[in-house]
């Protein structure tokens, strides 16, 4: 049963299968869950998805800790699943991670943001809540420097979800669980070799937040997630996975190698196939690193929101700018919209005729 469902996720696109005992087959495509006409799913259906999608190993320690991470390959495709238990028993998210490797036009990344890696070493976060499409823009990036240039690159991820294929790039991928014991030793161990690259597939602790900045002091060019909805809210984040103590030298530490934060969210596209992504761009210039410097944080809106020139902007910009041009509806980018009256003024102002006067 669960091989005929991933392969009904890959035909139908969607982005996630949700296999959860007592309720029937349901998927995520373009952001709306949609149960599908099949049978509800038993206890036994569960058993036997277990069986079929884990080695021995995975079983017992599924077993023993009742959750379990895990990157999984069928097909076309590859999936991140999560399985855990609830109280009507067994439950299990597929998420769908092509193997077709995507590039910086399929994305839409700006510009500017994909200059970021012409830089020797630093610190890049892309940040956005879950299901955002932080890994993929991940992905581009590794799979721009593997496909350009000759680099040595290592991953450290929970789990491993976009399998990378050497090109002109050696590039190691570390699960966490299995390769390493954690993303700090993956990271330390990491700093042993012979790398130029670090990728990172989750700050979730100070531990972790500590050896990636010590990466790209070291003159790594580390690439990092985070969740956060906005740039301010990411630094915000990183600082205070820290005790209160310990933040002026985070903010030193983070205001001296951040090259830029990028943050994104996924809208579904006006024609209702599909879903675009809106960035909110950050650079890391010298007037954003003294403010994260002197934690003066509340004024980097201003320079975000001034930041044409520089290419920086908001998310209500991009939003703005996707409405403008057609690609979501207004609805849509109001729905995640950090100021109504700003996005709507935003709007109007594109919407103008050129030469009309205000």
């Amino acid at each position: 049963m669960i091989f005929e469902l991933l392969k009904m996720c890959y035909d139908k696109g969607a982005s996630d299968l949700h296999f959860k005992v007592g309720y029937p087959p349901i998927l995520r495509i373009d952001g709306t869950m949609m149960p599908q006409k099949l049978k509800v799913i038993d206890s036994n259906d569960y058993a036997i998805m277990l069986e079929s999608i884990l080695d021995d190993y995975q079983m017992v320690k599924f077993t023993e800790k009742q959750k379990l991470d895990l990157g999984y390959s069928f097909s076309n495709a590859r999936f991140r699943v999560n399985l855990f238990y609830d109280y009507n028993g067994g439950s299990a998210v597929f998420r769908m991670i092509p193997f077709m490797q995507l590039t910086f036009d399929d994305v839409g990344l700006p510009k500017v943001a994909r200059a970021l890696i012409e830089r020797p070493y630093g610190l890049i976060l892309v940040t956005g809540a879950t299901g955002a499409g932080k890994s993929t823009t991940l992905s581009t990036y590794i799979s721009h420097i593997n496909s350009t240039r000759p680099k040595c690159i290592t991953t450290i991820e929970d789990p491993i979800e976009y399998i990378f294929e050497d090109k002109q790039s050696l590039i190691s991928q570390r699960q966490v669980g299995v390769d390493c014991r954690t993303f700090e030793e993956g990271i330390r161990g990491a700093l042993m070799t012979d790398v130029d690259v670090i990728m990172v597939g989750e700050l979730r602790d100070s531990e972790a937040v500590n050896m990636t900045l010590t990466s790209a002091e070291c003159g790594k060019l580390v690439f990092a997630t985070l969740h956060s909805n906005t740039a301010m809210q990411a630094i915000d984040r990183f600082v205070n996975l820290f005790p209160q103590i310990q933040h002026d030298q985070v903010m030193s530490r983070l205001a001296n190698c951040i090259l830029g934060i990028i943050t994104q969210t996924l809208i579904p596209k006006k024609t209702g196939k599909g879903r675009v992504a809106a960035f909110e761009i950050l650079l890391g210039l010298p007037m954003i690193r003294g403010l994260i410097a002197e934690r003066r944080i509340h004024l980097i809106a201003s320079y975000l929101e001034a930041g044409g020139e520089t290419g920086m902007c908001t998310l209500d910009q991009s939003l703005a700018q996707l409405v403008i041009t057609g690609k979501i509806t207004t609805e849509e980018a109001l729905m995640r919209a950090g100021s109504l009256s700003g996005l709507k003024k935003l709007i109007e102002q594109g919407s103008e005729p050129i030469g009309k006067t205000v």
